[in-house]
């Protein structure tokens, strides 16, 4: 067989810079609980929740204290496991592909999308998979979504509304069609111009829309067979979530909570090896991620159902 087909044996972070592996909404997983990079596969996290707010002291008298709160945090143990998947090509469908560079792009991202989409699925059952807060209705709902706001507003991070895209998509029909919010909705969906109405047509309007009328920062739709699968299905969630920056916010912010991913070489979220298997002609191409999800404070995340 040509050496010309047979890939490069190594780890290859040259293919994973290159890898665009969902889209069109990408994978909204770890928006929800960003990633904190760690150096051991198990160990104990320290992380804060919401104190409860205590009335103020009105009876202290000279020389003596105000009342007190003692303020601790959280721990839990957390044990990154590992999520692996291989792709494999041989040598002559590498010609088919147009070469082995493409013949390594394909490969590669066949094995990356397989991991990345069960490191989705297991943050979309410990968010979305929460039993429903409320039952989603149309002509109350936004009411019912003010309840929701209230509930997670005193945790960090910025308000969002999240779930499958198709789920989201039936919410805003189903809105649409209320004879009282429908108007409305559909007033900043398609403004009061021409040209406004034409990019109301687009599917980031609607979320924009939906976004603006029930005051969250951002609305987040996710994969429809991830997010919307089983138990998932007709479910969508608000939540409190964390930007990301700081990946130890979680020991002083109440946080949603954390993907925590050991990174062996301390950087990549994954680890693409390739192999050229000159035995059983065939190139692989191994994906391995290691991760653990962790829902710290329950409360900043708020579902319905019944869409």
């Amino acid at each position: 067989m040509n050496d010309l087909y047979y890939t490069e044996t190594g780890e290859r972070a040259d293919i994973a810079a290159s890898i665009v592996p969902n889209p069109p909404h990408g994978y909204i997983g770890t928006k929800l609980l960003p990633i904190t990079p760690m150096g051991e596969k198990s160990g104990t996290i320290y992380y804060a929740t919401l104190p409860d707010d205590e009335p103020a002291d009105t009876t202290r008298t000279a020389g003596s204290a105000p009342q007190s709160t003692q303020l601790t945090t959280s721990n839990t143990t957390f044990t990154c496991t590992e999520l692996s998947r291989r792709a494999s090509i041989a040598p002559d469908e590498a010609k088919s592909y147009g070469g082995i560079d493409k013949a390594d792009e394909v490969g590669a991202k066949s094995a990356v999308r397989s991991v990345m989409n069960a490191q989705e699925a297991l943050i979309a059952a410990a968010t979305l998979g929460k039993a429903a807060s409320a039952t989603f209705d149309a002509a109350k709902f936004f009411e019912i979504a003010q309840g929701a706001l209230t509930t997670v507003r005193l945790y960090s991070g910025k308000t969002v509304l999240y779930g499958a895209a198709v789920t989201i998509k039936k919410a805003v029909q189903a809105l649409l069609a209320d004879k009282t919010f429908g108007p409305v909705l559909s007033r900043t969906i398609s403004g009061t111009t021409n040209a406004v109405a034409a990019a109301g047509l687009n599917e980031q309007a609607w979320y924009s829309a939906l976004a603006l009328l029930m005051g969250v920062d951002e609305v987040l739709p996710g994969d429809d067979t991830i997010w919307a699968a089983g138990a998932l299905a007709g479910k969508i969630g608000l939540a409190k979530i964390d930007d990301g920056a700081n990946p130890l916010s979680h020991k002083w912010e109440p946080v949603l909570g954390k993907t925590f991913q050991f990174l062996p070489d301390g950087s990549s979220p994954f680890v693409i090896q390739a192999i050229a298997d000159r035995v059983n002609v065939n190139n692989h191409y191994d994906c391995y991620s290691w991760v653990d999800v962790q829902v710290l404070n329950t409360g900043a995340n708020y579902t319905f159902d019944g869409i």
